[in-house]
């Protein structure tokens, strides 16, 4: 955006006139706080704040403006135009104003087009350190052995990734409603080490990621990826998993309601009797409030994991819940809950201590995190975050029953 026409249109709105307004609402108090929000970044919130403020005062023009402007930002190109041509035609609208809007609307046609590009890539980095109470659990639960012993290590945890994004060059279906076409992949490598002699347990993830994403505005949302991921574990080839992952979400206002599903074929290097077929089945829902700078989330999976060995075949359902608020300027705080319940299908006769005696088991999780967005100096663009996640598992097997505390903090930035 011209740096030059924001003030500009700022103050030749100035001469509008606003409508009366009502005793109940204090439209100047909603405005400056609309301003503030927008000036701090918050751009969502202040786009919910002048919605509010034009649903109650239809004309207020200045305040009409200044969304159109927060819409910019947003890059709702569509939204921003229908407000200042609003503007534009009112017959109030001194002829100064229009002239402003006009140069404005090539600038944002300018934007648009930038924007409107076909391809764009971006990378995400990040880099910290973790402290673990039980590593050798190793990538899934089915590592535990009878043999297993707690034990604890710490050390580096790192993660890239490359995404890019092909559009299409115009709506998939033109009419009131639009759906917007890209295609979306990405690459991504993990890695999680550590400095002790638990080099066994380090873990390694190569993976890929490439399908189509659909979206109709304020309505709808749609994704199919196809997930390829190579796992490495204590420093030796641990499996190659194939992915479909399907999602659906409707939107309602500030509703969203997610239905997605997880299929996976997973081909274990070692002949460890895992391999097979794992499926997900999902419906969750989240919402947002209070200007959109907080959250609430919850819902249920159902989870199927195949394998050969029918001792490790297990069912169960998940319920969870979760959300985030913000603590102070750039920072928010989450939480997460969640519950699974398995059965397996039937007992492991090769176990000599529970040879008649299939698993039953519920995992209990909860992460708790903190995240701080830096705004300037040396850290400008970077965020820092650190978290809590403690694992209860109940199996009426011993080797199955564990407690685990991962404490991680990492430094992550996009690179755009």
């Amino acid at each position: 955006m011209n740096k030059l026409t924001l003030p500009i249109l700022i103050l030749a709105t100035l001469s509008i006139s606003p409508a009366k307004a009502e005793e109940a609402l204090d439209p100047q108090q909603l405005f400056d706080e609309a301003m503030q929000m927008r000036a701090s970044g918050e751009i969502f919130a202040a786009i919910e704040t002048f919605e509010l403020i034009l649903s109650r005062q239809p004309g207020l023009q200045r305040a009409r403006l200044e969304l159109a402007v927060a819409y910019h930002q947003a890059r709702r190109f569509y939204d921003a135009r229908e407000q200042l041509m609003k503007v534009y035609n009112d017959p109030d609208t001194p002829e100064t104003v229009k002239l402003t809007i006009t140069a404005y609307l090539a600038q944002l046609g300018s934007d648009e087009k930038a924007v409107g590009k076909r391809t764009s890539s971006s990378v995400f980095v990040s880099t910290g350190l973790f402290t673990d109470s039980n590593v050798n659990l190793g990538p899934t639960i089915e590592t535990v052995t009878a043999n297993s012993r707690e034990t604890s290590g710490s050390g580096l945890v790192a993660m890239a990734s490359y995404s890019h994004v092909s559009r299409a060059t115009g709506p998939f279906i033109n009419n009131q409603k639009p759906v917007n076409l890209s295609w979306h992949s990405q690459a991504t490598v993990y890695g999680k080490m550590h400095t002790g002699e638990e080099n066994e347990y380090n873990l390694h993830v190569l993976g890929l990621s490439t399908g189509p994403e659909m979206i109709s505005h304020k309505d709808w949302r749609a994704a199919f990826n196809v997930k390829i991921d190579k796992i490495y574990f204590g420093g030796d080839p641990y499996s190659f998993n194939i992915g479909l992952n399907p999602s659906f979400t409707l939107i309602y206002g500030d509703t969203e309601v997610l239905f997605e599903n997880l299929t996976t074929v997973r081909d274990y290097s070692l002949d460890t009797g895992l391999n097979g077929v794992a499926r997900m089945y999902g419906l969750g829902v989240t919402h947002f409030f209070k200007h959109q700078t907080m959250a609430v989330e919850g819902g249920l999976r159902y989870h199927n994991n195949g394998a050969d060995a029918q001792f490790l075949h297990s069912d169960g359902a998940e319920v969870y819940v979760g959300g985030q608020v913000p603590l102070w300027l750039g920072a928010r705080g989450y939480l997460q809950l969640s519950n699974r319940a398995f059965v397996y299908a039937e007992a492991d006769l090769n176990n000599t201590l529970h040879p008649a005696t299939a698993r039953d088991e519920s995992e209990t999780r909860s992460t708790l995190g903190v995240s701080h967005d830096f705004r300037e100096g040396m850290l400008k663009s970077w965020s820092l975050n650190g978290q809590l996640a403690h694992t209860r598992n109940n199996s009426n097997l011993d080797e199955f029953d564990y407690d685990r505390n991962v404490i991680e903090m990492n430094l992550r930035r996009y690179f755009y």
